[in-house]
């Protein structure tokens, strides 16, 4: 009979018994971190080998032991017993015989196949599951290894004691508080899934039981998540959100509502949280008794939280937009013809197990959303409200991530001061990328965001990014709740200062002017009112659902068909505005 040499867990202190899925009650001491933010200090000595033995199971036994769920970035999803959130790996034994583990090993580098050996006192139960914990505290017992789990991708393997592969995979760039598993329990269908299950049942998928491994070469390859945003900003998504406000955070909200309180986050079945809930708006304040506008920051109280992939969600009540799909459409424009601009649908919000209604559901504008758009996303990125490009307002830009360098701004405003037009806008090439300038006008002009930038005294609702790669400042539109009305109103009628001297450079001019044609042809060509008559009717059984909105359901319903009388006769009124094409 073959034999193997076992590896006998030194550590002083270790516990011995099996551990399932942070069962205590985190009474025990904290664990001591290293300076470094790694492993703790009091992680224990390593593992040593003392003897062989002969095997306990066969390999037509244990062969069927697979690697069945693993989580390479946790934040808010499983606890060990010292209230942490490590890395964590769950096999799962589909035979009829409880096994052995005391020797075992989980690997993260395949030519070191027995490089985290489990130690004794550990098994698997006959038809179930053992999650282990990757943060080596050996202190807390042997399903705890000296291991970690690479969010960008790597290798994982489960070895014999004398080394031999019963299963490996290699594995995609993984997303914060999804876990990739097999689904169902040990078959080959790898998923990456939101409803976590350590030592628990897989959710069903297609795939079949696998038999036992003959050769592990090569190994399964589990798939990257991807981008998982869109599940909660895809366009045509209508995700629901329930908020559960303990009494004294919904309290601090009435009185103190644009600071965060801890809230959590139900999507789909899940709960997710703690995160962060405040109340946002200015025209379109509600208290929290009502149905405000809400900003939620996912990780304002576990610095590495992720929501499908996002730090932030904005919930705009639309309480001045009585179509309540002004947004919807204005952004989804916006980003078509070629501008960063934030995604956005519709959400259906409940707080309290009270229907709150429909909310507008835009991406934030923030370091994830700049990574979306740009190669480069740490340069520093400012939110406009009331400011223009001269030197009295460049310090009331707010900074919202990155650096405050305000060179490019301070820059643009000196270019803006020269009395020339063509020379200013000459002056101001370095400092803004002109030709994007002038798209994102025409595209107000366009959608009729004739209360932002450049349209406003000063400029608001837009955001501007100063590119560390092309050295020149982006703008990104922002609060698009008042478009699609208006639209008889002048597109000339601007009070920027870039867009004045714009406008009074006959090159920069006609530059904006082809911009506006070719951004209605682009309109057109989506066929835009045949996409209002869609989403109206997608949205309808939630409008009539929300009894919180300020205005009828009639109301909404003749808004909407102002949006319908805006885009037919569109191409008609900005004929009599500017030069035809």
């Amino acid at each position: 009979m073959r034999r193997y040499a076992l590896i006998l867990l030194a550590a002083a202190g270790c516990n011995s018994g099996s551990e399932v899925g942070g069962g205590s009650d985190g009474s025990l001491p904290s664990p001591t971190p290293t300076p470094d933010g790694g492993r703790p200090i009091d992680a224990g000595p390593p593992m040593v080998d003392a003897k062989v033995v002969d095997p306990k199971v066969p390999p037509s036994v244990d062969g069927r032991i697979t690697i069945n769920e693993m989580m390479a970035s946790n934040a808010l999803s499983l606890r060990d017993p010292m209230g942490a959130s490590p890395d964590w790996v769950e096999l799962y034994n589909p035979t009829d015989m409880e096994i052995p583990l005391e020797s075992y090993s989980l690997t993260t580098d395949f030519a070191v196949p027995r490089k985290a050996p489990i130690g004794a006192g550990v098994a698997i139960p006959a038809r179930g599951r053992l999650v282990f914990y990757f943060d080596g505290r050996f202190d807390l017992g042997p399903q705890h290894l000296p291991l970690e789990l690479a969010q960008e991708g790597g290798v994982l393997g489960f070895t014999r004691p004398d080394g031999s592969f019963i299963d490996r995979l290699t594995y995609g760039a993984q997303e914060t508080d999804f876990s990739a598993a097999r689904t169902p329990d040990g078959s080959a269908e790898w998923r990456i899934e939101w409803h976590v299950t350590p030592n628990q049942p897989n959710p069903s998928g297609a795939g079949m039981p696998a038999p036992m491994k003959i050769d592990t070469t090569p190994p399964e390859v589990v798939p990257p998540a991807g981008d998982l945003s869109e599940r909660i900003l895809g366009y045509n998504e209508v995700p629901r959100f329930e908020l559960l406000v303990p009494p004294a955070a919904a309290m601090s909200l009435e009185t103190n509502p644009r600071t965060y309180v801890q809230a959590t986050l139900v999507y789909d079945g899940r709960s997710y949280g703690p995160i962060g809930l405040r109340l946002k708006g200015m025209d379109s304040f509600q208290p929290f008794s009502q149905k405000p506008s809400l900003r939620i920051n996912v990780d304002e109280y576990v610095p590495k939280a992720k929501f499908f992939g996002l730090k932030d969600l904005t919930l705009n009540n639309m309480d001045n937009d009585p179509s309540m799909m002004h947004e919807r459409l204005a952004y989804y424009v916006a980003r078509s013809v070629g501008l960063p601009a934030s995604r956005s649908n519709h959400a259906l919000v409940t707080v309290n197990g009270q229907l709150y209604g429909l909310y507008a559901n835009v991406e934030t504008v923030k370091r994830v959303f700049l990574e979306r758009w740009f190669m480069d996303a740490s340069g520093p990125l400012y939110e406009a409200t009331d400011v223009d490009f001269t030197a009295n307002y460049i310090p009331r830009y707010e900074l919202d991530s990155g650096t405050d360098d305000r060179t490019l701004l301070s820059g643009l405003a000196n270019a803006l001061t020269i009395a020339d037009a063509d020379q200013a806008i000459a002056a101001a090439d370095p400092f803004v990328n002109i030709d994007e300038f002038q798209r994102f006008w025409a595209m107000c002009s366009m959608v009729g965001q004739f209360d932002s930038f450049p349209y406003s005294q000063p400029g608001d609702d837009y955001f501007v990014y100063a590119d560390p790669l092309t050295h020149r400042l982006h703008f990104m539109p922002w609060g698009m709740d008042e478009t699609w009305q208006s639209s008889s109103y002048p597109v000339t009628n601007i009070h920027s200062i870039l867009a004045q001297k714009c406008t009074a450079s006959p090159a920069c001019f006609r530059a904006y002017v082809n911009h506006v044609w070719d951004i209605l042809s682009i309109t057109e060509s989506m066929n835009l009112v045949a996409e209002r008559d869609r989403v109206a009717a997608q949205i309808a059984p939630f409008v009539v659902m929300d009894t919180r909105k300020p205005y009828s359901n009639d109301m909404v319903t003749s808004w909407q068909g102002a949006i319908r009388y805006f885009l037919l006769h569109r191409r008609d009124q900005l004929s009599q505005m500017l030069p035809p094409p």
